[in-house]
């Protein structure tokens, strides 16, 4: 892990002087419990309650038995730990299971680097080693999770390849976390529909902080639109994705009777229902196999006729209705006289770069 506050460059040439191995018996679990402790101090200090910053000897041990542990050597002495393994019921039985993918992705998770060695490689090398195992175990992705104030730890995380798909709220925790992933098996396709993904989140939640500001008489009057005000359009938007396509693509059952119906009355729980609509889609989409991307969907219309489409390109077009009511909505809040959010994909797509530069050797 990096240190908090200010960054300093990072030495990679000194990587070669480590190395990574499978934890042994010889290795102390006093001294590694020790380390953890040292590494995870300057996030305690924040008030986020990591267990590596706190756990006995006997957790350590436990936690290292839930996967394949890995240790970093330096001159004969351990620096750095990660274990890698499958998911386990219990770990991920009060969140959401969807952001894992559980039967797909591998985790790592007690990963640490002693203070005197953070920022020479050494973490990049322990995650290289996860995702190796990983591969040779037959997993799609790893998966990793980290408080969301933790912003170096995140961008450590982008830089190696990790892609936020989600948050948890862990119980006991005093923080919330960010859910990133990383596929093993790489696919253009996917990754392109994984960045639609992205961005219809992205798009979604910058224009609902101009919604925001609306005062109830302008949310819910008639402007013209299809579905006339930018209530109805959002109630819309809720029906059509998460009702509609989500559950088409998920083989779950479809109740849709109407495209203009009020799924949601409530301003407030429609944002919400929106939002978390949108993010589904990130971690189911990264977990879509070569085959089911490369073949069809089937599914019924709202008008009862069967039909069979290209699955990708079909996927494609959910995320491009969507881009067009926002332009519709856009267009609604420039009438009302409210600042119209910029929307531009390239906009999200230069802040994702910018925060997944390495930082400049000085």
């Amino acid at each position: 892990m990096p240190p908090l506050g200010q960054t300093p460059p990072m030495q990679v040439d000194n990587a070669s002087a480590y190395s990574v191995r499978s934890l042994a018996a010889r290795d102390s679990l006093a001294a590694l419990t020790e380390m953890l402790h040292q590494a995870y101090a300057p996030l305690a200090a924040r008030g986020l309650n990591f267990l590596a910053a706190t756990q006995d000897v006997n957790t350590t041990r436990s936690r290292a038995a839930l996967g394949q542990c890995f240790v970093a050597v330096h001159d004969g002495a351990v620096v750095g730990t990660v274990t890698v393994g499958p998911y386990h019921d219990r770990a991920v039985a009060a969140v959401d299971t969807s952001l894992f993918g559980i039967n797909e992705s591998a985790r790592f998770f007690q990963f640490a680097v002693h203070p005197d060695h953070q920022r020479r490689g050494v973490g990049r090398q322990l995650v290289a080693a996860c995702e190796q195992w990983a591969q040779e175990m037959g997993f799609h992705g790893v998966t990793v999770d980290t408080a969301a104030v933790a912003t170096e730890l995140r961008q450590m995380y982008q830089r190696m390849g990790y892609v936020e798909v989600g948050s948890a709220q862990w119980p006991g925790k005093t923080y919330r976390s960010v859910v990133l992933r990383k596929p093993l098996q790489d696919n253009p396709l996917r990754e392109h529909l994984h960045t639609l993904s992205r961005y219809n989140l992205w798009a979604t939640q910058t224009l609902l902080e101009q919604v925001d500001a609306l005062d109830e008489a302008d949310y819910r009057r008639d402007s013209g639109l299809f579905f006339k005000s930018i209530h109805g359009t959002l109630n819309h938007l809720l029906v059509a994705e998460r009702q509609l396509w989500f559950r088409r693509f998920t083989g779950q059952p479809v109740a849709v009777q109407s495209l203009d119906a009020e799924a949601e009355t409530d301003r407030v729980q429609l944002r919400r229902r929106l939002l978390d609509g949108a993010a589904a889609w990130l971690p189911w989409v990264q977990n879509l196999s070569a085959q089911t991307l490369s073949g069809a969907i089937v599914y019924v219309s709202t008008q009862g006729e069967t039909v069979t489409a290209p699955f990708a390109a079909t996927l494609a077009h959910v995320f491009n209705h969507g881009t067009h009511h926002r332009g519709q909505l856009s267009a609604a809040l420039t009438q009302l006289g409210r600042p119209a959010p910029e929307l531009d994909l390239m906009i999200m797509v230069r802040r994702e770069h910018a925060a997944t530069q390495p930082d400049k050797l000085t």
